[in-house]
């Protein structure tokens, strides 16, 4: 069997997810990777057959997405030939990770395809929005990379296609501690933005950043660029951790039992729709980098340290799941006389129901300390 993996290069949670599926996905079949858009520190752990610009974001220095970056750096009619000019046919099965390129491919040539995103979880209307629910956002969510099917991942299972956090191997083995340090990851913000709330704090500061590229100094806030090695060792020691709201970052948090405070980026409607789901579990949020900002770092220091998740390695459940779900597509396809995808209705098809005995997440519960911290 063969599959093509689309893997969306913006950002750093969708590659490392992909590296901890990878490896586990190509026991059971031949496994071919497709990558595209920028911005991601983390790199393919396995060799990346197709390389695409696709489509993304620019962080911006103030909180959000530099528009007109993101449109000089997006490329139509490149994007366009890049769907057009992909072999898909040669495959069984896409799975993609919010990746565009091989999602749209997949729809034109009528392959198989199912969705494997923190993304897909908000085809399911119980996961949590934010008040101002956007038109848009929720048009992105179903239509940029759009699937016949999906798995999606959130931090807590609140559908029955939705799984807890994949978390990445190299979190798993960290052994977590208090060395007194606050680490801070906000790419949308400079550190010039951030260093005078930071520097009231009276405590070190790992500042990790996108906008520099050596490390440097500022009082007690010591600034790197992004580096995932010297992140995760910061990581594994902090007091506390302040980041954006996309999704691997307070998955991590979680799952080591870190202090946080979160600030979801300005125009980034997951983001938010992540926020409302990290108050509903007692993690504080804000929504802007003010004169509240140096506040909410003193209360969100004063809290006790919250229990550890327990995120179970979910990363057999994701495997059996991908292979169950394209069999009932097969027979559905072929009770349909072979008719192609576009026709089957596939999204009519029973899904994958994580609520049985042999799932991880019918049991999972944060605990009362954790959620008590809001």
């Amino acid at each position: 069997m063969k599959i093509l993996y689309g893997i969306q290069g913006t950002g750093n949670g969708h590659m490392s997810r992909a590296n901890a599926i990878l490896p586990r996905l190509s026991e059971y079949a031949e496994v071919d990777v497709l990558v595209s858009g920028h911005s991601s520190e983390i790199t393919s752990a396995f060799p990346v057959k197709y390389q695409y610009p696709g489509l993304g974001f620019t962080f911006g220095k103030n909180g959000g997405i530099n528009y007109w970056q993101s449109v000089l750096r997006s490329k139509p009619a490149a994007f366009w030939k890049s769907i057009r000019t992909l072999p898909v046919k040669e495959y069984d099965l896409v799975v993609t990770d919010f990746e565009p390129v091989s999602a749209w491919a997949a729809k034109l040539a009528c392959v198989p395809c199912i969705g494997v995103s923190h993304q897909a979880a908000f085809l399911s209307d119980k996961s949590p929005r934010p008040a101002d629910r956007q038109w848009f956002g929720e048009l992105l969510f179903r239509s940029f990379a759009p699937v016949d099917t999906a798995i999606g991942f959130h931090y807590q299972p609140y559908d029955h296609h939705i799984l807890t956090p994949v978390i990445r191997d190299e979190v798993r083995s960290l052994h977590p501690t208090d060395q007194g340090h606050i680490t801070v990851y906000l790419p949308a913000y400079s550190p010039e933005r951030l260093l005078p709330y930071l520097q009231q704090t009276g405590r070190p500061v790992h500042l990790f950043t996108k906008h520099e590229q050596q490390p440097r100094t500022s009082g007690m806030v010591e600034i790197y660029p992004v580096s995932s090695e010297a992140y995760l060792k910061s990581l594994e020691g902090c007091t506390a951790l302040v980041c954006g709201a996309g999704f691997e970052s307070p998955s991590e948090g979680l799952f080591l039992g870190k202090r946080m405070l979160c600030i979801p980026m300005k125009q980034q409607y997951e983001q938010h729709c992540n926020a409302a789901a990290l108050e509903q579990i007692g993690v504080p949020v804000l929504h802007k980098v003010d004169a509240e900002f140096g506040i909410a770092l003193q209360n969100m220091l004063a809290l006790p340290a919250p229990e550890p998740v327990n995120y179970p390695d979910i990363l057999t459940e994701v495997c059996d799941t991908l292979f169950s779900l394209y069999s009932n597509f097969e027979i559905v396809r072929k009770c349909a006389g072979k008719k192609p995808a576009a026709e089957t209705k596939v999204l009519s098809m029973p899904a994958p129901d994580f609520r049985e005995e042999r799932s991880h997440t019918p049991g999972f519960a944060f605990s009362n300390q954790t959620a008590a911290n809001g």
